[in-house]
C-alpha cells in the first residue's frame, strides 16, 4: 500500500471516527434528562411558612461519607434545604451531637444501626448503655424503650445485606424511596449514561435513575392499615461513589454525586406546628415530633417545581384531619388534596394500596369507603422510571375502625418441666470467665468477656436437659441484671452449631419473661428446631449487645419449660 493510500484511509477513519463522535455526542445532548417543569400551582393559599425543605440519611466523615458536617450543611444551604438529617453509622452508644444551625441550615443527628437483618435509623434516641445490633426486633425495641424514631433503611436492596428482613417488627417507619437502592437496580447502560448527563444536568441526571419502588410502597401501605408507619424518601447520601465497605470508611470518588446534586434531585417538607424560629433545640423538636406525627411528604425536585400539597379528611360532624393524623371513620367522611401540578399529571388518592379517585385539575375530592390509610401521589407525565416514580408523595391520613378490636388476654400458662434444682455450668471463650452461684430455684452469673479485640466473646450458663420432654411451647424465667443488657435464650440439640436464640431485654428491676419457642431464630445452619429434640438450656452474653472487656452480672430464676393452655 502507497503512503497516499495510507495518509486517504487514515483520513477517512478520522473523519468517520470525528463524525460519529459527534453523532453521539448530539444524540447524547438532545438526550439529557429534561429540567425541571415548571408546575401549576393550584394550592396557592396553603400555609407555606410552617413547611421546611429538608435532606434524611446523610452520611459525613463521622461514618462513611466523603465530607464534614460544615461542608454539607453549605451544601445543603446551596440546595435551599432548612434542615439535614445525619444518619452516620453506629451502635446507638455515642452521645448525639446536639442540634445546630450551621451555614442557615438546621443540623440533627441521629444514628444508623446495623442487625442482623437489614439497618434501622434511630432519630432523636438516648444513647444506648449497650451497643445495639443483632435481631431486627431487638434493636427495634431497644430504639423505642430509649424514646427514638425508628425507621427502615433501604428495605428492599438488591443487596442482600442491607435488605430488611422481619416485617413483623413494629417499626415506626420505612424509606419508601432509597436513593442507594435506586442506582443499584438500574441496567448498566443506564449507569455508563448516568455520568454524561450528569456532567449537564446533576439533579436530573439523578432523579433520571429513580424508578416506582413498587414492593416498599405495597409494604408500606400493608402497614399502615394496621398502624401510623411514616413513609420518606431517603438520600443515603455519602457526597461519592464508594469503593470501600458499608460500615468503613468511604474510599472513592468525592463529589460524584455531590450532596448538592443529591439534595436538588429529592427532598421531603416537614409539616411543622409554627415556623422555625431559629433556636436549634426548640426548632429540632418541631422537626422530630413532624417525622414522629408522619407529617411530612417527600417530592422529585428534579422533575418539576415549585412543590405544594394540602391534604386533609373531615367528617360530616365538623371534625377534621391531616396528613398524619387519625379520624374515627364513619359515614360522611371526605378526603380532599390540592397540589401543584406539572403539565399532564394526574393527582391520584390511594387507600389501603388500592387506586380509588384520581384528577388532572390539581384538586380531588372523594368519599372515604373504608376504614384504612389513605395517602396521595401527584403522577408527572414525564417522571422518570420503569414504572415511573412518583413526583409528590405523602403520608396517610388514618381513618379507624369505628368498632373496637378484639381484647386479647394473656394465655394461662402452665409449668411443664421446672429447673428447680437443675445443675448449670459455665461455657465461655478461652479469654473469658464466668462463675455461677446457684441455689434451687435462682442462679446469679457473674461475667467478664474477655479484653483486646472482638473473638467471639461469650460466656453461657447451661443446663442439660432430659428425655423425655414434656409438651412445651415457651420459655419462662425471671431476670434482672446489674446494668441495663441483653441476654440470648438459647436452646441446643445434637451439636455446638445446632442452636435456636432470643434477645431478651435485662433491667436492674426484676421481671418475668416469657419466650415462645415459636420465635427462637436459627442460629445459621441450624435449620427449624424440633423442640423434643432439645439437650440444653442457654442463657449467654455475648458481643452482639457487649463490647470485649465488659464485666456484669444476672440473676435468673423460676426457669422452666411452660405450655399455653
Amino acid at each position: 500500500m502507497s503512503r497516499f493510500t495510507v495518509l486517504i484511509t487514515l483520513r477517512r477513519v478520522i473523519l468517520w471516527t470525528t463524525a460519529t463522535g459527534a453523532a453521539v455526542a448530539l444524540f447524547l445532548i438532545a438526550t439529557l434528562p429534561p429540567r425541571p417543569s415548571t408546575a401549576i400551582d393550584r394550592a396557592e393559599d396553603v400555609e407555606e411558612t410552617r413547611t421546611v425543605r429538608g435532606a434524611y440519611h446523610v452520611h459525613s466523615t463521622v461514618s462513611d461519607g466523603i465530607r464534614d458536617r460544615s461542608a454539607i450543611a453549605e451544601a445543603a444551604a446551596d440546595a435551599g434545604l432548612g434542615f439535614v438529617i445525619f444518619t452516620d453509622h453506629g451502635d446507638g452508644t455515642r452521645q448525639p451531637e446536639p442540634p445546630a444551625y450551621i451555614a442557615g441550615v438546621l443540623c440533627l443527628d441521629a444514628v444508623e444501626i446495623s442487625t442482623d437483618g437489614g439497618h434501622y435509623v434511630a432519630i432523636d434516641m438516648h444513647p444506648s448503655p449497650y451497643p445495639l445490633g443483632g435481631e431486627p426486633a431487638a434493636v427495634v425495641e431497644d430504639v423505642r424503650r430509649l424514646g427514638g424514631i425508628g425507621i427502615v433503611a433501604h428495605p428492599y436492596s438488591v443487596k442482600e445485606g442491607l435488605r430488611w428482613t422481619d416485617w413483623s417488627a413494629a417499626v415506626d417507619g420505612i424509606e419508601w424511596l432509597n436513593a442507594d437502592s435506586e442506582w443499584r437496580d438500574e441496567s448498566r447502560l443506564r449507569l455508563l449514561r448516568t455520568p454524561f448527563d450528569y456532567l449537564f444536568r446533576p439533579a436530573p441526571a439523578l432523579a433520571a435513575m429513580l424508578d416506582r419502588p413498587v414492593e416498599t410502597l405495597a409494604r408500606w401501605d400493608a402497614l399502615a392499615t394496621t398502624r401510623r408507619v411514616t413513609g420518606i424518601a431517603a438520600h443515603d447520601a455519602h457526597g461519592g461513589l464508594a469503593l470501600g465497605e458499608e460500615d468503613g470508611r468511604r474510599i472513592g470518588l468525592p463529589g460524584i454525586p455531590s450532596y448538592r446534586a443529591s439534595f436538588e434531585a429529592f427532598s421531603v417538607r416537614a409539616l411543622l406546628t409554627e415556623p422555625l424560629g431559629g433556636h436549634a433545640a426548640s426548632d429540632a423538636r418541631l422537626i422530630v415530633d413532624a417525622l414522629r406525627g408522619g407529617k411530612v411528604y417527600s417530592a422529585i425536585d428534579g422533575i418539576a417545581a415549585p412543590v405544594r400539597l394540602d391534604f386533609r379528611a373531615r367528617g360530616d360532624g365538623g371534625e377534621a384531619a391531616s396528613m398524619g393524623d387519625s379520624l374515627p371513620f364513619g359515614a360522611g367522611i371526605v378526603l380532599s388534596a390540592r397540589a401543584s401540578m406539572p403539565s399532564g399529571a394526574r393527582l391520584v388518592l390511594i387507600c389501603n394500596g388500592r387506586e380509588v379517585a384520581e384528577s388532572s385539575s390539581g384538586r380531588l375530592e372523594s368519599s372515604a369507603a373504608a376504614p384504612g390509610a389513605c395517602r396521595i401521589e401527584v403522577r408527572s407525565s414525564g417522571a422518570p422510571g420503569a414504572p415511573a416514580v412518583p413526583w409528590i408523595t405523602s403520608n396517610p391520613v388514618y381513618l379507624l375502625a369505628a368498632e373496637p378490636g378484639p381484647i386479647l388476654e394473656e394465655p394461662v400458662v402452665e409449668i411443664a418441666r421446672s429447673f428447680a434444682g437443675a445443675t448449670w455450668r459455665v461455657e465461655s471463650d478461652a479469654g473469658s470467665r464466668a462463675s455461677i452461684a446457684s441455689t434451687d430455684d435462682a442462679l446469679r452469673i457473674d461475667y467478664t468477656l474477655g479484653a483486646g479485640g472482638r473473638s467471639s466473646q461469650y460466656v453461657a450458663a447451661v443446663s442439660d436437659v432430659t428425655p423425655p420432654l414434656p409438651e412445651y411451647d415457651r420459655v419462662l424465667f425471671a431476670a434482672q441484671a446489674g446494668a441495663p443488657s441483653r441476654l440470648s435464650v438459647q436452646v441446643r440439640t445434637h451439636g455446638p452449631e445446632q442452636r435456636w436464640r432470643k434477645s431478651i431485654y435485662v433491667d436492674t428491676v426484676p421481671r418475668r419473661i416469657s419466650v415462645p419457642v415459636a420465635e427462637l431464630i436459627p442460629v445459621p445452619g441450624a435449620g427449624s428446631l424440633d423442640r423434643r429434640s432439645v439437650t440444653s438450656l442457654l442463657f449467654v452474653v455475648d458481643l452482639t449487645n457487649a463490647r470485649p472487656g465488659t464485666s456484669g452480672n444476672l440473676r435468673i430464676s423460676d426457669v422452666a419449660f411452660g405450655v399455653a393452655r
